[in-house]
C-alpha cells in the first residue's frame, strides 16, 4: 500500500494516458474511410524495381521540361546547347558563345520561375511538340521524341 501512496501521481498520469490512447484509437479508426485501408496501402512492401503507375498531364510535362531547361541554361550551358535541335542550332547559333549571349539578354526577374503563360501541344508522327511561351515572353519549342528525350528550338521561323 505504501508503494501506491508514494506513486499516486505517477499512477494517475499513466491511467489518464492509457484512457486517452484508447479514445484516440477509436476516434481516428472511425474517421478514416474504409477502416485501415489507407494505412495498408502506405505500408505495402514494395518490391525492388516495382513499377508504380502515375498519370501526368501534358502541362505538367511541359512545366518539367521548361524548369529543367532554364536551369540547364546557366548551370550547364554545354548540355543546354546540345539539347538544341541540330539543324536549328547550326542556323541560329554559330557557337556556344552566341547561345550564352542570347540568353544573357533575355534574363529578367521571371526567367527562372519557369511559369507558363501559353502552351500548345501538338502530336506529330514521331514526336510531340510543346510550344511554350513563359512569363518572360520567351518562346520554347520542345520536341519530345520519348520520355525525357527532347530537343529544343526558340522560334518557328529560323528553319
Amino acid at each position: 500500500m505504501e508503494v501506491i501512496k508514494e506513486n499516486k501521481i505517477s499512477l494517475i498520469i499513466v491511467g489518464v494516458l492509457v484512457i486517452l490512447s484508447v479514445l484516440m484509437y477509436f476516434i481516428f479508426r472511425e474517421k478514416s474511410p474504409g477502416g485501415n485501408a489507407g494505412v495498408s496501402d502506405y505500408l505495402k512492401n514494395y518490391e525492388i524495381n516495382e513499377l508504380v503507375p502515375i498519370n501526368i498531364d501534358e502541362e505538367t510535362i511541359a512545366r518539367k521540361y521548361l524548369a529543367e531547361y532554364t536551369d540547364l541554361i546557366f548551370s550547364d550551358p554545354d548540355a543546354a546547347f546540345d539539347l538544341v535541335e541540330e539543324e536549328y542550332r547550326k542556323i541560329k547559333f554559330k557557337n556556344i558563345d552566341e547561345f550564352k549571349e542570347y540568353f544573357t539578354t533575355l534574363v529578367d526577374n521571371n526567367f527562372f520561375n519557369a511559369n507558363i503563360e501559353k502552351i500548345n501541344v501538338t502530336k506529330f508522327g514521331e514526336y510531340n511538340q510543346f510550344y511554350i511561351i513563359d512569363s518572360s515572353n520567351v518562346t520554347y519549342i520542345f520536341r519530345e521524341y520519348s520520355i525525357n528525350n527532347y530537343k529544343v528550338m526558340f522560334d518557328t521561323y529560323t528553319i
